[in-house]
């Protein structure tokens, strides 16, 4: 079994290590709070607890979107023991986010794009509805029948399907399916709303902390840059004898004839004033 201090928090970690905790504390306290039936008691084999402790290293350990959704479908499957393959389906996608996302099995692909191509389908309407979708075989039939009759040789008797809204671009569904005919459990829909709320807030982490650092990256150039301007506003009060404002007009002027920016100018006349001084020490 994964050991849960092998996972070293670092600078870039996209959750802390209270909030990974907590994830695992709120899956056991649900799990615990039903009755430890026979199909329940599969939930405490060692199979389950490692798939969460893998997810959650996984969510402390990486930042990148596909990482996370990558990971999402390979644990929840590993968690959950009627789960054959699972994906990630996008519901607003684009040429560098193909609508299925992320997948454990290559089948997902075609059972996902049959759901696409019939727009309709439980990937489709768990996303849509932003409710969970869990259904059999003859369920599927009855209520997406264009799908039903394109996936009817694939073998897949049951599906689950949660919303998940990492962002207003990327709206989708976590998609489980499975070849066994007895369907998933409300303790399945625990475990798949548990794994997807904790990749939504990752994912949510993650792209707040990158736009942080923008803004940060942002700011420090910005002040640069008016340190720079003020320094040429400086020689040229100097050199000509005018006001800083008059100044800041000829530096704009200037600009606006060589056609560059004010701060190109700016550094320009700062690098030749210190070129010029330490030419002449």
């Amino acid at each position: 079994m994964t050991d849960r201090n092998s996972y070293r928090l670092n600078p870039d970690d996209i959750v802390d290590a209270r909030a990974a905790d907590d994830f695992d504390g709120e899956i056991l306290s649900a799990l615990s709070a039903r009755p430890r039936s026979r199909a329940a008691e599969r939930y405490f084999a060692e199979d389950t607890f490692e798939a969460l402790d893998v997810f959650r290293g996984i969510l402390l350990e990486h930042s990148r979107f596909e990482t996370v959704l990558q990971g999402l479908c390979e644990q929840v499957v590993a968690a959950i023991p009627d789960a054959d393959m699972a994906g990630v389906t996008l519901q607003h996608h684009d040429s560098a986010n193909p609508p299925t996302a992320a997948y454990s099995d290559a089948r997902v692909v075609d059972i996902d794009a049959d759901q696409y191509a019939a727009d309709e389908g439980p990937c489709l309407e768990a996303a849509r509805t932003n409710r969970i979708v869990c259904v059999r075989v003859e369920e599927v039939a009855a209520r997406w029948p264009k799908f039903a009759s394109a996936v009817a040789g694939v073998g897949v008797n049951s599906y689950l399907s949660a919303p998940l809204a990492v962002d207003s671009g990327h709206a989708g569904s976590l998609n489980i399916y499975s070849f066994d005919g007895d369907g998933f459990s409300d303790i399945d829909e625990v475990l798949v709303t548990m794994f997807v709320t904790a990749a939504e807030a990752a994912v949510w982490n993650s792209r707040h902390t990158e736009e942080a650092k923008k803004e940060t990256a942002g700011l420090r150039v910005a002040m640069r840059t008016r340190a720079t301007i003020e320094q040429a506003k400086g020689i040229l009060i100097a050199v000509r004898g005018i006001s800083p404002e008059a100044a800041f007009a000829a530096l704009s002027e200037q600009s606006q004839r060589e056609n560059i920016r004010v701060s190109v100018l700016a550094a320009r006349v700062v690098a030749s004033a210190m070129d010029y001084v330490r030419e002449n020490r």
